[in-house]
């Protein structure tokens, strides 16, 4: 009897969108270059760049693993950029990560989320652990265990007892045609974590506790320039909430889960208005939540100031999770 031949390595391809990247795009290129898994491809697009990075980019052609680069004749904006990325996907790659311009993935990164990932046929995505500013994140899933269906890593994703670092994630190929764009336009700065939860919501979620990529943040980096002054991960929490809390609780936990934080944002928003006097913050976040179609009602914001009361007095617990 003839030994069939063992199966190839599933070609996996790295994307990575970058507009201005001289800074750090080399090493992340370079990191790539390193990988120990043996079929890959790094797709690059160029977000129609005005520095070095094109120079930078084809200075690694040639090497181990082959580039498949695209170019932006004008600058996009992230989440269409992001998207226009993973149209370079080669239709034959079996999984995709993305790796953003100023990140590194160590050499071992891609092997190990591929072993996980083809353990299960239902594993539609994997997360591992990642160093940010030198220090080791803790993902919070249980240790003993890698593998979560897809309920149960919703839940521990909104109660803060599993973290999912995006886009620092390998993608099943398949779950591109799952939603066109793939990165959601209407979801603010949490589109990566919204297309992360549609992901998990089809199958099931693989962790590798320990870390495989190198994240920065840096004065140029979108949580430095947008998110943080605007705080508009609030109102993109209060969309990932309704749309994946459902499946992530029963009824009666996601009407306690959704009320809790509505009452937090409602008493954040009070206090930027009344007790920080930043018009410009609180005028920011009622325009979101006008579009959005969930503008606080004045009952809400009664129940709101109770709610305060209550806390003062320590008769109901404050809001515990993200964002803070």
């Amino acid at each position: 009897m003839t030994e069939k031949p063992p199966n190839p390595a599933p070609l996996v391809a790295i994307v990575t969108p970058v507009y201005n990247g001289e800074a750090y795009l080399a090493e992340a290129m370079e990191s790539v270059q390193a990988q120990a898994y043996p079929n890959l491809v790094h797709v690059i697009l160029d977000n129609a760049s005005t520095d070095r990075t094109a120079e930078i980019i084809e200075s690694f052609r040639g090497r181990k693993v082959p580039l498949l680069v695209g170019r932006n004749a004008e600058l996009l904006a992230m989440d269409p950029n992001w998207n226009a990325s993973l149209k370079l996907v080669p239709p034959e790659a079996a999984y995709f990560s993305l790796l953003c311009a100023d990140d590194t993935i160590t050499p071992d990164a891609i092997a190990r989320c591929i072993d996980l990932a083809t353990s299960d046929p239902d594993i539609t995505m994997v997360t591992a652990s990642a160093v940010r500013d030198g220090e080791a994140i803790d993902l919070k899933w249980p240790r003993g265990q890698t593998i979560f269906d897809s309920r149960t890593a919703l839940s521990k994703f909104f109660t803060l007892d599993g973290l999912i670092i995006a886009p620092q994630l390998l993608v099943r190929s398949d779950m591109l045609a799952v939603a066109d764009p793939f990165f959601p336009l209407d979801c603010g700065m949490a589109s990566d974590t919204d297309a992360a939860l549609r992901t998990i919501a089809k199958g099931k979620l693989g962790v590798i506790h320990e870390p495989l990529t190198m994240n920065r943040i840096h004065e140029g980096s979108v949580t430095a320039t947008d998110m943080s002054p605007t705080k508009q991960n609030f109102c993109d929490w209060l969309i990932l909430v309704e749309r994946y809390g459902p499946l992530a609780f029963d009824a009666a936990e996601y009407r306690k889960y959704y009320r809790r934080y509505r009452r937090y944002h409602i008493r954040r928003l009070l206090a930027w208005r009344w007790k920080f006097h930043n018009m410009t913050l609180y005028r920011a976040q009622m325009e979101r939540l006008s579009a959005l179609n969930a503008q606080p009602r004045l009952s809400e914001i009664v129940d709101a100031g109770i709610d305060q009361v209550l806390l003062w007095l320590k008769v109901r617990p404050d809001w515990y999770g993200y964002p803070a």
